[in-house]
């Protein structure tokens, strides 16, 4: 979804705006830890948003699809069920 000035902006479970890079951290986060912090290894959607503490499948596609678009996740299937963190990945959420 687009937000005003042509910036990305999502909307949590309560329908509120969140800072798309604050949610998609937490997601990417939460991904790096059920990757053990090892590039490569797969992750399921189930458990990655259970860590991320979410409830919306939908947002939870935008946002691994944000961070697909940026390659810090890769080799997902169509919804996102099964995705790696890739080196790039673990590199941002290690800064």
């Amino acid at each position: 979804m687009l937000g005003e000035h042509g910036r990305e902006a999502f909307v949590n479970e309560e329908g509120v705006r969140a800072r798309p890079w604050e949610t998609a951290r937490r997601v990417l986060q939460a991904a790096a830890v059920e990757a053990h912090g090892r590039p490569g290894a797969y992750v399921t959607q189930d458990r990655v948003m259970q860590r991320a503490n979410m409830l919306d499948s939908e947002h939870f596609r935008t946002i691994a699809k944000y961070l697909e678009e940026r390659e810090w996740i890769a080799q997902a299937d169509a919804d996102y069920g099964v995705f790696v963190v890739t080196t790039s990945g673990i590199a941002e959420v290690s800064r």
